[in-house]
């Protein structure tokens, strides 16, 4: 039979296909320790010092500490990351970036009141997240190959819509919303096939991948190169009430750009092969809110408590995937590449919430200790659909998801700076971020899922599956070492930083994926076991862990 060719169609096509998934979410609300040199040389514990640029995003009253003296703050960075993928053959990459992590203006008013100190208004920038890097993983003979994950896919949505596999090949599949593009390029490659009966030499009612008719050993490849960055647009105020009480609220612009393109090689033997390439690219923009206030009861010593709201974005996917085999078709030519075409989805998310409590000591006059506690809650993240797209409450499915499988990330940073002299500082700092996901989805990815949402997959479908990218992470715990050095006297100073982060993340090609063989008589779905056509596909998970290398320096200028 000869397979379907998609139209070629100009620019980029609206597909009302929903393809968002939690890990995506986590991704989009995740940040880095970023701001000053000396905010990072002491890991961002500064929410109850403040006098820093970059309390304005960490705890906004901070910039209330200025007192009549106006500041101007420039930090350029310089960060390299080398990811390990420990596989059937351990891999690592490294990338450089260079990037500016943070500019600030600040303006400080005094007010000569009785009460109120000075008024101070501030604008900045910041980069809220930034990691450029590569990576790749190895495997051979895997538990279960890609073109199985194919297979279950394409099954799963046949026998939801109770058709036959010829129906991947028609011009009504490629315009099903509810069907996965993965699916349509399997078939049209023959990467997947209808099986035939040996007994009766007739097509069964579901398909098989393309491994499966051929010798099964297999070697696995997977490159990805990835590039996530959001920034943040700030304009803050702050006042002073007494130098006893600080208050600050902060109005911030973010702007979201997060590119994955991941190739698949899948290799059955010296002849026969399966290559799939993907690119997503996602943007948005969005506004949020912080609030925080700062109270010194003696000289030596404050309390800060800020409350950050979700950022309310709104978002964009652009994805395409292209996939090849080296199957024939029955004229003996060779089967040309599926897909290739750029579709985009437009959306809501909104981010977590975020709290943070803190404190810091002055002691002796020379020697400052501070220590901070944020809660990132996850679990209250949020997809909704956009103003001018299609929607089948696709979404309403992501509430529970998000309390079923998100975490509170909890992170606690302790920083500590020693005045050497008059002009002279050294700083050290330490970080920890717990993983976003609740343990027994970061320990346990690979388990199945219940079917209780019905359609044609299972939680790990909305969890790990985006678009037409089956690869995905799951973000574990986070550590930051730090140290700084800076100089000073009344009118500028020099900053610098050194911050090494390290990340510890699982890696999948593709998720688990139970195969569904029905709906009985109660209207209960059921699944196949191991021994029939279309058995649960389990993903494997390797351990990724990537370290980044960052350099800071911060000129700024006192007036």
């Amino acid at each position: 039979m000869k397979r379907y060719i998609l139209p070629a169609l100009m620019g980029a096509m609206t597909m009302p296909l929903f393809g968002q998934a939690v890990v995506d979410a986590v991704r989009f609300g995740s940040s880095n320790i970023t701001g000053t040199a000396r905010y990072r040389s002491m890991a961002g514990a500064f929410g109850a010092l403040g006098g820093d640029p970059s309390a304005m995003t960490d705890n906004p009253a901070g910039i209330g500490i200025y007192r009549g003296n106006s500041e101007i703050s420039f930090t350029p960075n310089l960060s390299f990351s080398h990811s390990k993928v420990n596989g059937s053959a351990k891999t690592d990459n490294k990338k450089a970036d260079v990037s500016v992590a943070n500019a600030a203006w600040i303006l400080s008013i005094k007010t000569n009141g009785d009460h109120l100190v000075n008024f101070n208004i501030g604008l900045g920038f910041n980069h809220k997240e930034g990691l450029r890097r590569k990576y790749q993983m190895i495997s051979d003979f895997p538990r279960c190959t890609f073109g199985d994950y194919l297979a279950n896919r394409a099954n799963n949505v046949l026998w939801s819509l109770d058709k036959k596999p010829e129906y991947l090949l028609s011009d009504d599949a490629w315009g099903n919303p509810s069907i996965p593009l993965t699916a349509l390029y399997a078939m049209d490659t023959y990467a997947i096939d209808t099986e035939i009966d040996p007994t009766t030499k007739e097509p069964t009612d579901y398909v098989i991948n393309y491994d499966r008719t051929i010798d099964r050993s297999t070697n696995q490849q997977l490159f990805v190169t990835e590039s996530n960055r959001t920034d943040e647009y700030n304009l803050n105020v702050s006042g002073n009430w007494e130098d006893f009480l600080y208050a600050g609220l902060t109005v911030s612009i973010a702007d979201l750009n997060s590119t994955i393109q991941s190739d698949m090689f899948e290799y059955y033997n010296r002849e026969d092969y399966t290559q799939y390439r993907n690119d997503l690219e996602t943007k948005g923009n969005g506004i949020g809110l912080k609030a925080g206030v700062l109270v010194k009861p003696t000289d030596t010593w404050r309390v800060g408590f800020a409350a950050h709201t979700p950022t309310w974005y709104k978002m964009e996917d652009l994805y395409n995937g292209t996939m090849e085999t080296n199957a024939r078709n029955e004229d003996g030519s060779k089967t040309d590449p599926s897909g290739g075409k750029t579709y985009s989805y437009k959306y809501r998310y909104n981010s977590p919430w975020q709290m943070q409590v803190s404190s810091a000591w002055v002691i002796a006059g020379r020697a400052l200790v501070s220590a901070e506690a944020d809660f990132q809650y996850f679990n209250s993240q949020k997809f909704k659909v956009d103003d001018d797209s299609w929607d089948d409450g696709a979404f309403d499915i992501y509430k529970d998801l998000f309390k079923d499988y998100c975490n509170v990330q909890q992170t606690y940073k302790v920083g500590g700076e020693y005045r050497l002299n008059e002009n002279w500082s050294v700083r050290l700092g330490y970080a920890y971020k717990s993983s976003p996901y609740k343990e027994e989805l970061y320990n346990h990815p690979d388990a199945s899922r219940s079917w209780a949402n019905g359609n044609y997959g299972d939680d790990n479908t909305y969890l790990f599956d985006s678009t037409t990218k089956p690869n995905h992470n799951l973000l574990g715990k986070q550590e930051y070492y730090t140290a700084g050095l800076g100089w000073s006297n009344d009118w500028c100073h020099i900053d610098f930083s050194f911050m090494n982060r390290l990340m510890d993340e699982k890696v999948a090609a593709f998720p688990t994926n139970d195969a569904v063989k029905g709906i009985d008589s109660k209207g209960y779905i059921y699944t196949t076991y191991e021994e029939d056509p279309g058995y649960a596909v389990r993903g494997t998970y390797y351990d990724l862990k990537t370290r980044v290398l960052t350099w800071d320096i911060t000129f700024g200028m006192r007036f």
